[in-house]
């Protein structure tokens, strides 16, 4: 199944949608410092499939990771992922995390309004010129030993409304009790809006 989260296949970070972050190690992350001495600590690292081990920081426990896509995609997965280490590392996880989706144009404006009576609605970020509809809501746990990747579905009135989306905010709202979070990797399935026609 196609990641449309991924650099490589066009992704990017918003930095008008992404928290500030430190390009340098953080001192609580020192257990990966000497690893990530050569590298920043760009958002990029949750996009990208071949660094593994590679996390973004989040500069706060509760931070956004805004995602553009190349071009529009009918969002039906998301998938959140932490590395399997030591029961230490799995605590700077996150924990709780919303998925948000920007709507913009007149097709999926008209199918915002009654979908989202059913959603709560309570945006990520001041957004530029349009409107931000819950996708889903979930909590990940890096304890789940069968793996480490977890899938999460988007609400079903979302799927069914048709929704497409050129872009979508990471809310890490909560991790799993350490004093930083670290985020390896987001991944979003669906369609290309492209490929539907």
């Amino acid at each position: 199944m196609q990641d449309f989260a991924l650099v490589s296949s066009g992704a990017f970070y918003i930095p008008l949608l992404t928290s500030k972050f430190d390009t340098t190690p953080s001192s609580w992350h020192v257990r990966r410092q000497a690893a990530d001495q050569h590298k920043s600590n760009s958002p990029n690292l949750a996009l990208t499939a071949d660094l593994p081990g590679s996390c973004w920081r989040l500069p706060q426990l509760r931070s956004h990771l805004g995602i553009g896509f190349k071009s529009p995609v009918i969002i039906t997965h998301v998938l959140i992922e932490h590395l399997t280490q030591s029961s230490s590392s799995l605590l700077d996880a996150p924990w709780d995390i919303v998925i948000w989706g920007f709507v913009e144009h007149a097709e999926n404006l008209q199918r915002y309004r009654p979908v989202n009576l059913g959603v709560d609605n309570g945006p990520p970020h001041e957004n530029p010129s349009g409107s931000f509809i819950k996708l889903v809501h979930v909590e990940y746990s890096p304890f789940d030993h069968e793996s480490s990747v977890q899938t999460f579905p988007v609400y079903q009135d979302i799927l069914q409304s048709g929704f497409d989306f050129g872009l979508i905010v990471v809310e890490i709202r909560e991790n799993w009790g350490a004093t930083g979070t670290c985020l390896y990797r987001v991944r979003v399935h669906g369609k290309d809006i492209h490929d539907e026609l």
